[in-house]
């Protein structure tokens, strides 16, 4: 009983805990890409990508925490579906920095076009920027500088599509390789959409707030 009593009334600051980890790991997977998209051999980047790999595991743990916490815990410190969606948004990031990476890792390209690495040291910014939200969450105090990282957040998603759309104009116009052209716009879809889920982070955290 007293065990279960524990569980009940477990003090909730465990998920800003959780928070922190989850994004920090995304912090982490982002800093990889950049690495790996600016090392000339391809045979140096595979490493970089299966640690890419390890840390979506990573992810998925933590989020599956946090899900496992909301069943347990009564009294927690933020709207039980703002927790759960904040969780589901962070771990996107990190599903699609890694798949990103997974595309580099599978086409095998031999060069990196600027594009990619543009939008990956985007998506590292804008990363550091949701770390930087989530670990001043817990202080209300706060909330005018997370809002102010929300708006950068966005700035940088609203760049990457410019990037994005600008690469996919030049491929289209100059690349006379089908499949070279096809797995460079897969890999830039899965970097741009990254900055879409980024964007998604922010626009949780500002509801979070302005409940």
């Amino acid at each position: 009983m007293g065990r279960f009593l524990h569980s009940y009334f477990l003090n909730g600051g465990q998920f800003y805990n959780l928070f922190d980890q989850a994004a920090k790991n995304a912090v982490e997977m982002a800093t990889l890409l950049v690495t790996a998209v600016n090392t000339v051999d391809a045979a140096e980047r595979e490493p970089l990508f299966k640690q890419i790999d390890r840390l979506e595991n990573v992810g998925d743990d933590i989020t599956h925490k946090i899900y496992l916490a909301l069943d347990r815990v009564v009294f927690t410190p933020l709207n039980r579906q703002d927790i759960h969606t904040l969780a589901s948004a962070i771990d996107d990031v990190a599903d699609y920095i890694h798949e990103a990476s997974e595309r580099m890792y599978l086409y095998n390209i031999d060069e990196v076009i600027p594009a990619i690495k543009d939008i990956a040291r985007i998506i590292l910014t804008a990363c550091a920027e949701i770390e930087r939200s989530v670990n001043m969450l817990r202080k209300p105090a706060k909330a005018a500088q997370i809002m102010e990282s929300c708006r950068l957040i966005k700035d940088y998603e609203r760049l990457s599509d410019q990037v994005y759309y600008n690469s996919l104009a030049n491929l289209f116009a100059n690349e006379k390789d089908a499949i070279t052209l096809i797995k460079y716009r897969e890999i830039l879809y899965s970097l741009e959409t990254t900055t879409n889920k980024c964007k998604n982070a922010t626009e949780v955290l500002q509801a979070i707030l302005v409940v």
